[in-house]
């Protein structure tokens, strides 16, 4: 019986949902497209039935790794004051590497150097999704009202994907701890150094300022 639309769209849903984890936990170049249909417990030859290319599903998995970390951040972040959202924001973010088996990963640190040695239609995609974590990024500190809130929150998404990477590469956890602590010690600091539009502080919560003094 042939399947219906709907039937067929969860199917190519469930697939991406599949390779988005399994990309992320293996790797791409180590993942083949028979890995992630047996996976989904479907043959390889219907896999051409839902994507042109193993291309394609890598950049629609890291589409849909996104959506589930900025819905994760919207949830955590609503009614919280400015400060209090983007402290929530960027421990959120680097808790991700903080367990060997987390539930959701940005491709963007966790698959480093792979997406920059992928194809056109992958780092497209991969810069789409950057783009997406600054303008995220960005909604947050210009509620601090922060001179350059475009440049500060480039600076923060930089940090937070460069320890995500580097906390990857860690060769223990005492280590791997330490890279992302320091990198929520240094937005704190980046943000308290930063120039503001106006001389009222935001005030809605002391954690970023006391401690980044305390450290």
């Amino acid at each position: 019986m042939k399947k219906s639309k709907i039937e067929t769209a969860e199917t190519r849903k469930r697939i991406v949902s599949i390779a988005s984890r399994i990309f992320m936990e293996q790797g791409l170049a180590a993942t083949g497209i028979a890995d992630v249909m047996k996976a989904a417990g479907l043959t390889q030859g219907g896999f051409y039935r839902h994507f042109e290319s193993k291309e394609q599903l890598i950049a629609e998995a890291n589409a849909a790794a996104g959506d589930n970390i900025y819905e994760r951040l919207e949830q955590a972040i609503a009614g919280k004051s400015p400060a209090d959202a983007l402290e929530t924001t960027v421990q959120l973010y680097l808790n991700q590497f903080r367990n060997d088996k987390p539930e959701y990963l940005c491709p963007l640190a966790s698959l480093g150097t792979e997406l920059l040695h992928s194809d056109e239609q992958v780092k497209i995609g991969a810069a789409a999704g950057y783009q997406r974590l600054v303008d995220f990024m960005a909604v947050q500190t210009r509620k601090l009202n922060l001179l350059d809130h475009g440049r500060v929150a480039c600076a923060i998404v930089s940090t937070m994907i460069g320890a995500g990477t580097l906390s990857k590469l860690a060769p223990n956890e005492t280590r791997r701890i330490a890279a992302l602590d320091n990198a929520a010690n240094m937005v704190r600091l980046l943000i308290q150094a930063a120039p503001r539009t106006t001389a009222q502080q935001d005030t809605g919560s002391p954690t970023l300022a006391a401690e980044a003094s305390a450290t």
